[in-house]
């Protein structure tokens, strides 16, 4: 590998055009900064980490109750979806984090692992068992710092992501606890640990937040260590495509500003600018269907169908309650999750809820269900059967990708979203809140076809797209199982657009798993 040095973090640009590296990763967030910051432990590897964004030097990101102040900003993609039909002909805000850290400084800093059935899946669709929930595990806790109740089969000690699960837990939400229990739904010591063996549980959720402070993947692996002279950062610094010899990947070229430089990989590319940008840096650098490709008059390096398709997502849906005049908690943080499973899919959940301690729903819903004053919403989410796409607007990096979500294009997903609702309004409307709920707002006693009308104009994003550059090995899959692209050498991509199907509930705990399982295989590869 490469003797020479990095740099630490700095603006955009301050690096020579044409300078080598032996590893250029393309994205902070939750994934690359894991990448990046254990490929550079090796002092023999020089690495080089672009981000589009800022810094994450804000109060907004070091807060985790500041969370929602963030959309619209620097620190925000702030995309826009193609109208859908099903949801009326709405178009979303399908926002996603843009800086150092990415979604993982933004976020509510949930940490959520995902289910036994979702990683065994992913192992079964990559014939990878480093993909299987028995290695994951071994992942886990290595990764994690647990601060909680002890559970050694599951969770570890000393890693570098401090977790624990939300403190000073206010009687709101453990109300919501009781509730659930009274539907059926078995509360656990961690939304983590053996839960997320069953097919149901409900538990106060898990936080990578320390003495209140936001500890992010990029602060856990990256910013502790700028002092590495093997390590460059580069934020500012949008990638905009890949660059080959023949079909082996040998750098990348960057915009940042006015500047177009040109940055040289002596070993390996890695993408891990997330499920929306990650495609569309494969499809401007020739990677993709040919049709696609072709109107843009894109030379094809590599023909694959796969690239941009099977977009996944949770979609929420906001059901509002009137409060009793009486104190509640902060509005942005639930501090409890409820998980149950699709009677028409069953074997694991597919099914979440959390709470809000205000009102947060669409536009459409609330002109259709006017908030009242004092409001709480509970956030029931679900995974789908649908599938969107990304792709290209045109070939200028700074130009947004189009984003078709296809939300509830498959008639099932109504189907199993009544259900969700349904659930949701039971826990709702149960004794046990009675001390805090006053009415059902939205939807309130409605029917089935009402029930349906709200559901349309309600969903919105939870904000956790993946799938887009999916694993696997038959003819769709774009990356194999040790994340490298098909059909060519010296590129990889390590973020959420790798995983076939969205995981349960939040992905940013996943995304780490997936930077922590690349750079090992690169290490390992690569001599290291």
């Amino acid at each position: 590998m490469h003797n020479t040095h990095g740099r630490a973090a700095g603006p955009g640009g301050g690096v020579d055009d044409g300078a080598a590296f032996d590893f250029i990763v393309c994205g902070a967030g939750s994934a690359g900064s894991v990448v990046a910051g254990l490929l550079s432990a090796d002092p023999a590897a020089t690495v080089l980490l672009l981000e589009s964004g800022g810094d994450d030097d804000s109060d907004f990101v070091r807060d985790p109750d500041l969370w929602p102040a963030n959309f619209g900003t620097e620190r925000d993609w702030a995309f826009t979806t193609e109208p859908n039909p099903q949801l009326n002909g709405r178009r979303l805000a399908y926002s996603m984090g843009r800086g150092l850290g990415g979604g993982g400084s933004v976020n509510a800093g949930v940490w959520a692992r995902g289910h036994q059935v979702d990683w065994d899946g992913y192992a079964a669709r990559a014939k990878d068992e480093r993909w299987g929930y028995r290695d994951v595990l071994a992942a886990y806790r290595r990764i994690e710092d647990w601060h909680g109740a002890p559970d050694p089969g599951r969770r570890g000690s000393g890693g570098p992501v401090s977790v624990r699960p939300s403190q000073d837990v206010h009687p709101l939400f453990s109300t919501m606890l009781d509730a659930a229990e009274a539907q059926g739904i078995p509360r656990f010591d961690s939304a983590n640990g053996a839960l997320m063996e069953q097919a149901r549980g409900c538990s106060v959720r898990d936080e990578n937040i320390e003495a209140g402070e936001r500890r992010s993947p990029y602060r856990a692996y990256v910013a502790d260590h700028l002092d590495r002279p093997n390590l460059t950062v580069l934020r500012n610094t949008t990638v905009s495509r890949v660059l080959f010899d023949g079909r082996t990947a040998v750098g990348v070229e960057a915009v940042s500003g006015d500047r177009v430089t040109r940055f040289r990989a002596a070993q390996e590319v890695v993408l891990s600018a997330g499920a929306i940008n990650t495609p569309a840096v494969l499809l401007r650098s020739g990677i993709g269907d040919e049709a696609g490709l072709r109107p843009f008059g894109i030379p094809v390096v590599q023909h694959l169908t796969g690239v941009g398709r099977n977009l996944d997502d949770h979609i929420r849906f906001g059901c509002v309650w009137e409060t009793h005049d009486i104190p509640m908690p902060p509005p942005t943080r639930s501090q409890a999750v409820c998980f149950w499973e699709d009677e028409t899919r069953p074997g694991s959940p597919e099914f979440f809820l959390y709470l809000s301690p205000t009102g947060s729903v669409s536009p459409e819903s609330a002109a259709q269900y006017p908030l009242p004053e004092r409001a709480v919403t509970f956030l029931p989410g679900m995974r789908q059967r649908s599938r969107g796409q990304v792709s290209l607007a045109g070939t200028d990096p700074t130009l947004s990708p189009r984003v078709d979500t296809r939300f509830l294009s498959d008639p099932d997903d109504v189907t199993s979203a009544l259900a969700c609702i349904a659930m949701a309004r039971e826990v709702g409307n149960s004794t046990a809140f009675a001390p805090f709920l006053k009415r059902e707002v939205a939807p309130a006693n409605s029917t089935r076809a009402e029930v349906e009308s709200f559901l349309r104009n309600a969903v919105e994003t939870f904000w956790h797209q993946c799938g887009t550059a999916r694993m696997g090995v038959d003819g769709d899959a774009v990356v194999d199982g040790r994340l490298r692209v098909h059909g060519v050498s010296g590129l990889r991509v390590a973020d959420a657009s790798v995983l076939p199907h969205v995981t349960l509930a939040n992905t940013t705990a996943p995304c780490v798993v997936v930077g922590e399982t690349a750079a090992r295989m690169m290490l390992a590869e690569h001599g290291a």
